[in-house]
Protein backbone atom coordinates (compact mmCIF):
# COMPACT_ATOMS: atom_id res chain seq x y z
CA UNK A 1 0.00 0.00 0.00
CA UNK A 2 3.06 2.40 1.06
CA UNK A 3 3.86 2.23 -2.86
CA UNK A 4 0.86 4.02 -4.03
CA UNK A 5 0.54 6.77 -0.85
CA UNK A 6 0.75 10.30 -2.16
CA UNK A 7 -0.17 9.37 -5.57
CA UNK A 8 -3.43 10.24 -7.27
CA UNK A 9 -6.46 8.02 -8.26
CA UNK A 10 -6.95 8.38 -12.08
CA UNK A 11 -10.81 8.57 -11.75
CA UNK A 12 -11.62 10.70 -8.81
CA UNK A 13 -8.48 12.51 -8.54
CA UNK A 14 -7.91 12.02 -4.25
CA UNK A 15 -4.83 11.34 -3.00
CA UNK A 16 -3.76 7.90 -2.03
CA UNK A 17 -3.60 7.03 1.81
CA UNK A 18 -2.70 4.01 3.57
CA UNK A 19 -5.82 3.06 4.36
CA UNK A 20 -7.60 3.41 1.24
CA UNK A 21 -8.68 0.11 -0.54
CA UNK A 22 -6.28 -0.09 -3.77
CA UNK A 23 -7.22 -2.33 -6.71
CA UNK A 24 -4.24 -2.20 -9.92
CA UNK A 25 -4.90 -2.81 -13.59
CA UNK A 26 -2.99 -5.89 -14.27
CA UNK A 27 -2.07 -4.78 -17.79
CA UNK A 28 -0.13 -1.76 -16.67
CA UNK A 29 0.20 -0.98 -13.16
CA UNK A 30 -2.28 1.73 -12.57
CA UNK A 31 -4.10 1.99 -8.98
CA UNK A 32 -7.38 2.79 -8.36
CA UNK A 33 -10.13 3.05 -5.20
CA UNK A 34 -11.65 0.16 -5.85
CA UNK A 35 -15.00 1.95 -5.37
CA UNK A 36 -13.07 3.84 -8.60
CA UNK A 37 -12.20 0.92 -10.59
CA UNK A 38 -13.94 1.99 -14.07
CA UNK A 39 -16.42 -0.68 -15.42
CA UNK A 40 -15.02 -0.18 -18.63
CA UNK A 41 -11.99 -1.01 -17.66
CA UNK A 42 -8.42 0.78 -17.00
CA UNK A 43 -8.71 4.00 -18.42
CA UNK A 44 -5.25 3.36 -20.35
CA UNK A 45 -6.36 0.22 -21.83
CA UNK A 46 -6.10 1.76 -25.35
CA UNK A 47 -1.97 2.18 -24.80
CA UNK A 48 -1.96 -0.97 -23.32
CA UNK A 49 1.54 -3.07 -24.61
CA UNK A 50 3.23 1.13 -24.36
CA UNK A 51 2.31 2.40 -21.36
CA UNK A 52 3.16 1.32 -17.79
CA UNK A 53 2.25 3.47 -14.61
CA UNK A 54 4.86 5.20 -12.64
CA UNK A 55 4.66 7.12 -9.34
CA UNK A 56 4.24 10.67 -9.23
CA UNK A 57 7.50 11.17 -7.33
CA UNK A 58 9.13 8.80 -9.62
CA UNK A 59 12.88 9.76 -11.10
CA UNK A 60 13.21 9.67 -14.45
CA UNK A 61 14.08 6.57 -16.12
CA UNK A 62 17.51 6.51 -17.03
CA UNK A 63 18.32 5.53 -21.02
CA UNK A 64 20.34 2.29 -20.71
CA UNK A 65 23.79 1.93 -22.26
CA UNK A 66 24.72 -0.82 -24.13
CA UNK A 67 27.83 -2.72 -23.01
CA UNK A 68 28.81 -3.65 -26.64
CA UNK A 69 28.54 -0.64 -28.32
CA UNK A 70 27.75 2.10 -26.13
CA UNK A 71 24.84 2.87 -27.39
CA UNK A 72 21.75 4.60 -25.67
CA UNK A 73 18.44 2.92 -25.47
CA UNK A 74 15.10 3.48 -24.40
CA UNK A 75 14.03 2.99 -20.81
CA UNK A 76 12.82 -0.84 -20.10
CA UNK A 77 14.82 -1.76 -23.54
CA UNK A 78 15.16 -5.86 -23.39
CA UNK A 79 18.30 -5.74 -26.20
CA UNK A 80 20.52 -3.05 -28.08
CA UNK A 81 18.62 -1.53 -30.64
CA UNK A 82 21.10 -0.79 -32.69
CA UNK A 83 23.77 -4.31 -31.99
CA UNK A 84 21.43 -6.58 -30.55
CA UNK A 85 23.21 -7.89 -27.68
CA UNK A 86 21.12 -8.18 -24.34
CA UNK A 87 20.86 -5.03 -22.14
CA UNK A 88 22.36 -6.10 -18.47
CA UNK A 89 19.66 -3.47 -16.68
CA UNK A 90 16.76 -5.11 -17.91
CA UNK A 91 15.61 -8.07 -15.50
CA UNK A 92 15.44 -10.60 -18.14
CA UNK A 93 18.22 -10.10 -18.99
CA UNK A 94 20.39 -11.06 -15.81
CA UNK A 95 20.98 -14.77 -16.60
CA UNK A 96 22.22 -14.04 -19.83
CA UNK A 97 25.84 -13.73 -21.01
CA UNK A 98 27.41 -10.48 -21.46
CA UNK A 99 30.07 -9.25 -23.58
CA UNK A 100 33.60 -9.06 -22.06
CA UNK A 101 34.65 -6.17 -23.35
CA UNK A 102 34.58 -2.86 -21.34
CA UNK A 103 31.77 -0.53 -22.71
CA UNK A 104 33.17 1.32 -25.48
CA UNK A 105 31.50 5.02 -26.14
CA UNK A 106 29.20 5.59 -28.55
CA UNK A 107 31.27 8.68 -30.53
CA UNK A 108 34.00 5.91 -31.08
CA UNK A 109 31.76 3.70 -32.93
CA UNK A 110 31.51 4.99 -37.06
CA UNK A 111 27.83 3.31 -37.01
CA UNK A 112 26.76 6.25 -34.84
CA UNK A 113 26.12 9.82 -35.21
CA UNK A 114 25.69 12.44 -32.40
CA UNK A 115 22.38 14.00 -31.88
CA UNK A 116 21.67 17.76 -31.46
CA UNK A 117 23.77 18.11 -28.58
CA UNK A 118 26.52 15.89 -29.57
CA UNK A 119 25.98 13.83 -26.86
CA UNK A 120 23.01 11.38 -26.11
CA UNK A 121 20.71 10.54 -29.03
CA UNK A 122 23.06 9.16 -30.68
CA UNK A 123 21.64 6.65 -33.72
CA UNK A 124 22.61 4.41 -36.57
CA UNK A 125 24.61 6.48 -40.00
CA UNK A 126 26.43 5.16 -42.56
CA UNK A 127 27.90 6.99 -45.24
CA UNK A 128 28.62 6.00 -48.90
CA UNK A 129 29.01 7.53 -51.92
CA UNK A 130 26.99 7.76 -54.77
CA UNK A 131 26.67 9.12 -58.65
CA UNK A 132 25.23 12.10 -59.30
CA UNK A 133 24.87 14.33 -62.73
CA UNK A 134 28.17 15.96 -61.54
CA UNK A 135 29.98 13.01 -60.55
CA UNK A 136 30.81 11.20 -57.54
CA UNK A 137 29.62 12.56 -54.24
CA UNK A 138 29.50 11.24 -50.42
CA UNK A 139 26.36 10.89 -49.13
CA UNK A 140 24.93 10.47 -45.60
CA UNK A 141 22.11 8.22 -44.22
CA UNK A 142 20.42 9.11 -40.40
CA UNK A 143 18.23 7.02 -38.89
CA UNK A 144 15.16 7.53 -39.75
CA UNK A 145 16.70 7.08 -43.87
CA UNK A 146 15.87 4.02 -45.54
CA UNK A 147 17.69 1.52 -47.54
CA UNK A 148 15.42 -0.75 -49.86
CA UNK A 149 12.18 0.83 -48.29
CA UNK A 150 13.44 -0.26 -44.80
CA UNK A 151 14.45 2.59 -41.90
CA UNK A 152 18.23 2.62 -41.03
CA UNK A 153 17.42 2.10 -37.60
CA UNK A 154 15.33 -1.10 -38.20
CA UNK A 155 18.33 -2.26 -40.32
CA UNK A 156 20.94 -2.07 -37.83
CA UNK A 157 18.23 -3.55 -35.11
CA UNK A 158 17.89 -6.47 -37.31
CA UNK A 159 21.59 -6.83 -38.91
CA UNK A 160 23.55 -6.69 -35.35
CA UNK A 161 27.32 -7.86 -35.59
CA UNK A 162 29.04 -5.78 -38.63
CA UNK A 163 25.88 -4.29 -38.92
CA UNK A 164 27.26 -1.04 -40.93
CA UNK A 165 29.58 -3.31 -43.23
CA UNK A 166 26.03 -4.60 -44.59
CA UNK A 167 24.00 -1.80 -44.47
CA UNK A 168 27.11 -0.55 -47.20
CA UNK A 169 26.85 -2.89 -49.25
CA UNK A 170 23.08 -2.71 -49.18
CA UNK A 171 22.04 0.85 -49.80
CA UNK A 172 25.35 -0.26 -52.96
CA UNK A 173 23.40 -2.61 -54.36
CA UNK A 174 20.32 -0.40 -53.88
CA UNK A 175 21.61 2.36 -55.81
CA UNK A 176 23.61 0.82 -58.41
CA UNK A 177 20.65 -2.13 -59.03
CA UNK A 178 23.12 -5.02 -59.07
CA UNK A 179 22.75 -8.45 -57.14
CA UNK A 180 26.38 -9.21 -57.26
CA UNK A 181 28.72 -8.71 -54.10
CA UNK A 182 32.16 -10.92 -53.11
CA UNK A 183 31.49 -12.33 -49.70
CA UNK A 184 34.94 -13.51 -48.47
CA UNK A 185 33.36 -15.04 -45.22
CA UNK A 186 30.37 -17.38 -47.51
CA UNK A 187 33.74 -18.40 -49.77
CA UNK A 188 36.11 -19.37 -46.80
CA UNK A 189 32.95 -20.53 -44.40
CA UNK A 190 30.47 -21.80 -46.61
CA UNK A 191 27.62 -23.47 -44.93
CA UNK A 192 28.94 -21.77 -41.31
CA UNK A 193 28.68 -18.50 -42.77
CA UNK A 194 24.98 -19.23 -44.01
CA UNK A 195 24.07 -20.47 -40.66
CA UNK A 196 25.55 -17.80 -38.85
CA UNK A 197 23.31 -15.40 -40.25
CA UNK A 198 20.34 -17.14 -40.11
CA UNK A 199 20.01 -17.69 -43.87
CA UNK A 200 18.44 -21.55 -42.83
CA UNK A 201 17.13 -22.41 -46.42
CA UNK A 202 20.22 -21.39 -47.95
CA UNK A 203 22.27 -23.06 -45.76
CA UNK A 204 21.12 -26.25 -45.78
CA UNK A 205 21.05 -26.05 -49.62
CA UNK A 206 24.50 -25.53 -50.10
CA UNK A 207 25.51 -28.20 -46.91
CA UNK A 208 23.73 -30.68 -49.09
CA UNK A 209 25.34 -29.53 -52.33
CA UNK A 210 28.91 -29.54 -50.28
CA UNK A 211 27.74 -33.25 -49.18
CA UNK A 212 26.76 -34.63 -52.76
CA UNK A 213 30.22 -33.61 -54.48
CA UNK A 214 32.11 -34.60 -51.48
CA UNK A 215 29.54 -38.71 -52.12
CA UNK A 216 32.86 -39.76 -55.07
CA UNK A 217 35.44 -38.91 -51.99
CA UNK A 218 33.47 -40.79 -49.30
CA UNK A 219 33.31 -43.82 -51.54
CA UNK A 220 36.96 -43.68 -52.59
CA UNK A 221 37.61 -43.77 -49.46
CA UNK A 222 35.97 -47.04 -48.24
CA UNK A 223 37.48 -48.65 -51.25
CA UNK A 224 41.19 -47.46 -50.31
CA UNK A 225 40.47 -48.77 -46.79
CA UNK A 226 39.01 -52.20 -48.18
CA UNK A 227 35.74 -51.42 -46.67
CA UNK A 228 33.08 -54.54 -46.87
CA UNK A 229 30.49 -51.82 -48.13
CA UNK A 230 32.17 -51.32 -50.78
CA UNK A 231 34.19 -54.59 -51.59
CA UNK A 232 32.20 -55.47 -54.75
CA UNK A 233 31.08 -52.40 -56.47
CA UNK A 234 32.47 -51.38 -59.66
CA UNK A 235 35.39 -48.53 -59.33
CA UNK A 236 36.30 -47.17 -62.79
CA UNK A 237 33.48 -44.40 -62.65
CA UNK A 238 35.02 -42.91 -59.45
CA UNK A 239 37.87 -40.97 -60.41
CA UNK A 240 34.98 -39.29 -63.15
CA UNK A 241 32.85 -38.85 -60.37
CA UNK A 242 35.43 -37.62 -58.21
CA UNK A 243 36.26 -34.68 -60.47
CA UNK A 244 32.66 -33.55 -61.22
CA UNK A 245 32.15 -33.59 -57.63
CA UNK A 246 35.24 -31.19 -57.51
CA UNK A 247 33.79 -28.96 -60.24
CA UNK A 248 30.22 -29.17 -58.44
CA UNK A 249 31.54 -27.57 -55.40
CA UNK A 250 33.87 -24.95 -57.00
CA UNK A 251 30.41 -23.99 -58.74
CA UNK A 252 28.57 -24.02 -55.68
CA UNK A 253 31.31 -21.90 -53.42
CA UNK A 254 31.38 -19.07 -56.10
CA UNK A 255 27.78 -19.11 -56.15
CA UNK A 256 27.32 -18.61 -52.59
CA UNK A 257 30.53 -16.10 -52.93
CA UNK A 258 28.66 -13.76 -55.09
CA UNK A 259 25.18 -13.73 -54.23
CA UNK A 260 25.47 -14.59 -50.22
CA UNK A 261 24.35 -10.66 -49.60
CA UNK A 262 22.10 -10.31 -52.05
CA UNK A 263 20.03 -13.38 -50.38
CA UNK A 264 20.92 -12.28 -46.91
CA UNK A 265 19.63 -8.96 -47.99
CA UNK A 266 16.57 -10.31 -49.43
CA UNK A 267 16.05 -12.04 -46.58
CA UNK A 268 16.36 -9.36 -43.89
CA UNK A 269 13.75 -7.53 -46.23
CA UNK A 270 11.47 -10.01 -45.76
CA UNK A 271 11.64 -10.41 -42.20
CA UNK A 272 11.66 -6.61 -41.27
CA UNK A 273 8.69 -6.28 -43.21
CA UNK A 274 6.86 -8.98 -41.19
CA UNK A 275 7.92 -7.83 -37.94
CA UNK A 276 6.96 -4.34 -38.46
CA UNK A 277 3.90 -5.67 -39.77
CA UNK A 278 2.65 -7.03 -36.13
CA UNK A 279 0.74 -4.68 -34.24
CA UNK A 280 2.47 -3.54 -31.11
CA UNK A 281 4.40 -0.99 -29.66
CA UNK A 282 8.05 0.71 -31.37
CA UNK A 283 10.18 -1.09 -28.42
CA UNK A 284 8.30 -4.44 -29.08
CA UNK A 285 9.05 -4.66 -32.88
CA UNK A 286 12.72 -4.00 -31.95
CA UNK A 287 12.68 -6.57 -29.78
CA UNK A 288 11.84 -8.84 -32.13
CA UNK A 289 14.11 -7.88 -34.81
CA UNK A 290 16.77 -7.88 -32.49
CA UNK A 291 15.71 -11.90 -31.87
CA UNK A 292 15.00 -12.86 -35.33
CA UNK A 293 18.07 -11.03 -36.92
CA UNK A 294 21.66 -11.13 -35.56
CA UNK A 295 23.56 -14.46 -35.09
CA UNK A 296 23.37 -17.79 -34.26
CA UNK A 297 26.13 -19.76 -32.58
CA UNK A 298 23.44 -22.66 -31.93
CA UNK A 299 23.27 -22.95 -34.97
CA UNK A 300 26.84 -23.08 -36.44
CA UNK A 301 27.70 -25.58 -33.59
CA UNK A 302 24.56 -27.77 -34.80
CA UNK A 303 25.94 -27.94 -38.05
CA UNK A 304 29.39 -28.87 -36.69
CA UNK A 305 27.85 -31.57 -34.89
CA UNK A 306 26.70 -32.92 -37.79
CA UNK A 307 29.73 -32.71 -40.16
CA UNK A 308 31.34 -34.92 -36.70
CA UNK A 309 28.86 -37.49 -36.08
CA UNK A 310 29.21 -37.90 -40.32
CA UNK A 311 32.79 -38.75 -40.34
CA UNK A 312 32.49 -41.19 -37.24
CA UNK A 313 30.24 -42.51 -38.89
CA UNK A 314 32.84 -43.34 -41.74
CA UNK A 315 34.87 -44.60 -39.20
CA UNK A 316 32.21 -47.00 -38.53
CA UNK A 317 31.58 -47.80 -41.59
CA UNK A 318 35.37 -49.07 -42.20
CA UNK A 319 37.30 -45.73 -43.40
CA UNK A 320 40.98 -46.90 -42.63
CA UNK A 321 42.39 -43.01 -41.62
CA UNK A 322 46.41 -44.60 -42.38
CA UNK A 323 44.82 -45.82 -45.41
CA UNK A 324 42.79 -42.83 -46.57
CA UNK A 325 46.07 -40.60 -46.29
CA UNK A 326 47.27 -42.06 -49.52
CA UNK A 327 44.41 -41.14 -51.04
CA UNK A 328 44.95 -37.55 -51.11
CA UNK A 329 49.07 -37.92 -51.25
CA UNK A 330 48.43 -39.65 -54.68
Amino acid sequence: MSNYTGNRCPVCQKIFTDKDDIVVCPDCGTPYHRACWPKEGCVHAAEHGQFEWRPDNAPEAEEPVCPNCGAHNPPGAHFCNHCGVPLPDHPENADRPQPQQPPRPAYDNPAYSAGPAGGAGREPRIESYAAGPDGVYRKALGPEDAVEGIKVKDWATYLGPSGLYYLIQFYRMQETKHKVSISISALLLGPIYLFYRKMWKEGVIFALLDFLSAVPVFLAMLVVSDAPLVSNMSTDWLPTAMNVGMFLNYGAMLVRTLFALYWYRNTGIRRIQAVLGREGGEQQRQDQLALCGGTSIPAVLGYLAVCVAFSILLMFLGVNPTAVSSLFTM
